[in-house]
């Protein structure tokens, strides 16, 4: 075995993943797809099926699981951070129902999707300047 592998680091206690509940409809695919879209965020990242987002320093990872997501740590800290990133505080029916007429197509074929949102305001603000395509040219 390779130097510090199979080994806990000190200080770190082990949390289990524990499944975390999503409002119905939820689609995962749907909602992690700007995360893989827009390139890498470093806070959060898209990896090989798993939605991974640092909260309080801890690398968080998020799975699909039926009925909402796997999270591992799942505790006090990282569950409202994640059901706020993955959208869960949108209560999705009345949008339904106002698009039925018009958007009817494009929503049953997006229903599901939750908008990620940024946990907090000053994150919002760096993100959205540094996500910005600045043009060195101009």
């Amino acid at each position: 075995m390779g130097r510090g592998r199979g080994r806990r680091r000190p200080g770190r206690r082990h949390l289990a993943r524990l499944r975390l509940e999503l409002p119905e409809p939820f689609d995962f695919a749907l909602s992690t797809t700007r995360f893989v879209a827009f390139g890498t965020d470093l806070a959060t990242r898209f990896v090989d099926g798993v939605l991974h987002r640092a909260i309080g320093g801890r690398d968080v990872a998020i799975t699909a699981a039926p009925g909402g997501v796997d999270v591992d740590p799942l505790d006090e800290e990282t569950r409202p951070v994640v059901l706020h990133v993955l959208g869960a505080p949108f209560d999705l029916e009345p949008f339904y129902t106002w698009a039925s007429g018009p958007m009817a197509q494009l929503t049953m074929r997006l229903r599901g999707f939750r908008p990620p949102l940024q946990p907090d305001p000053f994150e919002a603000l760096v993100t959205s300047i540094t996500a910005q395509q600045v043009s060195l040219f101009s």
